[in-house]
């Protein structure tokens, strides 16, 4: 009996300490926790995998166009340092 009270008294501390933890990020304990995990599942759930997929292919071609005319800038200056030196 004395051992059950022991571990009772252990998950309640726990239950304390996991509670002021989670208050100081500013979640009020393990509803707190679970309104936001519903909340996050939410907000995903209105973003289709397509839509991602989409969004992350146009990244990459603007990403590939910067990096396309990155190197074109690069070759024009050459270019123009070379045409400024003195032969």
């Amino acid at each position: 009996m004395e051992q059950m009270l022991e571990q009772a008294e252990a998950v309640l501390r726990f239950s304390g300490e996991l509670q002021r933890r989670m208050s100081e990020v500013g979640v009020e304990g393990v509803g707190g926790v679970m309104s936001l995990y519903a909340q996050l599942r939410s907000a995903l759930e209105k973003v289709s995998h397509d839509e991602l997929d989409w969004a992350g292919a146009e990244v990459s071609r603007v990403v590939e166009s910067l990096n396309k005319l990155n190197d074109e800038l690069g070759r024009l200056k050459s270019l123009k340092t070379s045409l400024e030196s003195p032969h």
